[in-house]
C-alpha cells in the first residue's frame, strides 16, 4: 500500500520541493499525538496552504492503524519517559485504579484522568520530538528520491 502510494508520489507534476515539503509535513502529522485527527489535519493543512493532498496524505498515512500506530505510539510514551526523565512504566497508582475499576464511582474516575496523565503527558512530548525529527529526516530523503527520478525520467526519455 505504501509502495503503491509513494510512486504515485514520484509522478507528481509538482516541483520536488513543494511535494517534498507535502510530504514531510504530512510525516510531521503521523507522529503527532493527535491520534484520530491526523487525516482531518492533513485535510485542513493541505486546503489552507494550497498543498498536493497526495503527497500529504502518502506523509500521514506513514502512520496506519493496521501497522505502525503500536510501534509509533510505544516509541512517543518511551522517548517523551526520557526526555521528562520519567520511568519506562505506569506508575502503581494507576495500575491499582486499572486493577480495581469502581465504573460507578465518580472518585474513580476523577484518580482515573488524574493518573492518565501519567500517561499522557510523556506520549505527547515524545509524539512531538519524533513529529520534528522524523519530519525533518523526510524532507532531505523525498526531495533527493524525487530529483533522482525526475533524473531518471528524463534520461529515459532523451534516449528514447
Amino acid at each position: 500500500m505504501f509502495r503503491a502510494a509513494f510512486r504515485r508520489l514520484l509522478a507528481i507534476d509538482d516541483p520536488p520541493e513543494r511535494t517534498a515539503l507535502a510530504f514531510s509535513i504530512g510525516v510531521f502529522i503521523a507522529f503527532s499525538p493527535f491520534l484520530g485527527l491526523h487525516t482531518i489535519l492533513a485535510t485542513l493543512i493541505a486546503f489552507l496552504f494550497r498543498l498536493n493532498k497526495l503527497a500529504i496524505y502518502t506523509g500521514t498515512f506513514v502512520n496506519n492503524p493496521f501497522l505502525t500506530l503500536v510501534p509509533i505510539i510505544i516509541a512517543s510514551y518511551a522517548i517523551g519517559a526520557f526526555v521528562l526523565g520519567e520511568p519506562l512504566r505506569i506508575p502503581d497508582e494507576g495500575l491499582v485504579l486499572l486493577q480495581n475499576p469502581h465504573i460507578f464511582s465518580g472518585d474513580y474516575y476523577r484518580h482515573l484522568f488524574v493518573q492518565s496523565w501519567n500517561i499522557v503527558w510523556p506520549f505527547a512530548v515524545g509524539g512531538i520530538v519524533l513529529s520534528v525529527v522524523c519530519s525533518l529526516l523526510a524532507y532531505p530523503l523525498t526531495l533527493r528520491a524525487l530529483r533522482a527520478y525526475r533524473r531518471h525520467k528524463a534520461t529515459d526519455a532523451k534516449s528514447v
